[in-house]
């Protein structure tokens, strides 16, 4: 172990043995900086209840629903490391008034009601003790988030609804996040995976990703809080190389947002991935896969890196496949041509929604 883990493991330890955890700001229904505007939908803000490892936490959770509409379907929407639930309804910094980046409004118009919500230890939610978040505790989270819907005890712009039908969308970490809780809990209708697959470009790849962040507490976003060192955050100037690709499509202002709004991830769930990227999983559901053909961190880009071969749907379906399961009832692709890893906030992030939309639509009831 590493000088600087072996300090993140001690203090953070510490720090459980203490009970203490950092309290989220309390939830708000105003305009945000950086999100886009609620366009054709009702959407209200709420800390949900969960339990986690040390005694009980809140949950920062977005319902958006259609206007003058009560959908049955219900898209639940889980952020990647160093993101909130912003991700999901990105602001259009050429149109203020514009939705062209924001997922819950595609998915408003397509009829669905979409919960996006701060995982464990980001944005607005509970951020307990480094070392008690990690990739099980945020399955789990999620797991009391979907049964929450299911029970109708999701806040709401109206009366709450009680969802027959829940579809598990994720990015990155929250796609791994997303199919560990469906592997382990079976209590979802289907599965929307973006920007993750099971290979990475690069033997030394989870290293780089962690080369490239420090304690949040040395960043003036987070000076004066409470988080002990092992949440982190990424370096100044980092985030283009992370999340982007050097020519891709996408306009300069939203990356420089990312800088601005960047969020915390645990030291402890970035030492999960050996063990994600080599468990097989037991899903028994309808999958989606959503990559960018750029996605540098998990799309091979040479023909010897070793990524993804997301040069094709069939190509990318035949490599993840082996890993979702016997059971799996179907596994579809669809590759953003020209797109990086986050792939909301690029110029072909329409056709990204498109793609998962009509998936949806032909395989899962509403």
């Amino acid at each position: 172990m590493s000088a600087h883990r072996a300090t993140y493991w001690l203090v953070a330890c510490a720090l459980v043995v203490a009970g203490a955890v950092s309290r989220p700001a309390e939830a708000g229904t105003s305009a945000e900086p950086f999100a886009a505007p609620d366009n054709g939908r009702s959407c209200r803000a709420s800390m949900l209840p969960v339990t986690v490892e040390l005694g009980s936490a809140q949950v920062f959770a977005r319902m958006c629903t259609p206007t003058g509409s009560r959908p049955r379907a219900v898209q639940l929407l889980v952020h990647g490391i160093t993101y909130d639930h912003r991700y999901w309804n990105t602001a259009d910094p050429a149109q203020p008034r514009g939705d062209r980046y924001s997922w819950e409004a595609a998915a408003a118009r397509a009829g669905y009601a979409t919960v996006a919500i701060d995982r464990l230890g980001a944005g607005r939610s509970s951020h307990p003790p480094s070392a008690t978040v990690n990739l099980a505790s945020n399955a789990a989270v999620v797991h009391q988030v979907v049964q929450q819907l299911r029970a109708g005890r999701v806040p709401a712009a109206g009366r709450p609804i009680a969802y027959r039908t829940v579809v598990l969308v994720g990015h990155s970490y929250g796609s791994m996040t997303a199919w560990t809780e469906a592997d382990r809990f079976q209590d979802v209708d289907a599965l929307v995976l973006t920007g993750a697959t099971h290979n990475v470009r690069e033997v030394h790849a989870p290293s780089n990703i962690e080369a490239s962040m420090y304690p949040a507490v040395l960043d003036p976003r987070y000076a004066g809080t409470l988080l002990d060192p092992g949440y982190v955050t990424p370096r100044p100037g980092t985030v283009n190389g992370l999340f982007y690709a050097p020519g891709t499509d996408v306009d300069p202002r939203l990356i420089a947002a990312d800088e601005q709004k960047k969020g915390t991830v645990s030291q402890f769930e970035l030492l999960n991935y050996p063990v994600i990227f080599r468990t097989r999983l037991d899903l028994r559901v309808p999958v989606f896969l959503l990559v960018g053909d750029k996605d540098g961190i998990f799309c091979s880009q040479t023909p010897f890196d070793l990524g993804a071969p997301c040069g094709s749907p069939s190509r990318l379906v035949a490599n993840e496949r082996p890993w979702l399961g016997p059971r799996v009832p179907s596994v579809q692709a669809f590759v953003t041509a020209g797109a990086g890893h986050d792939l909301n906030n690029f110029r072909s992030s329409q056709t990204s929604f498109a793609a998962a939309l009509r998936w949806l639509r032909a395989t899962v009831r509403q």
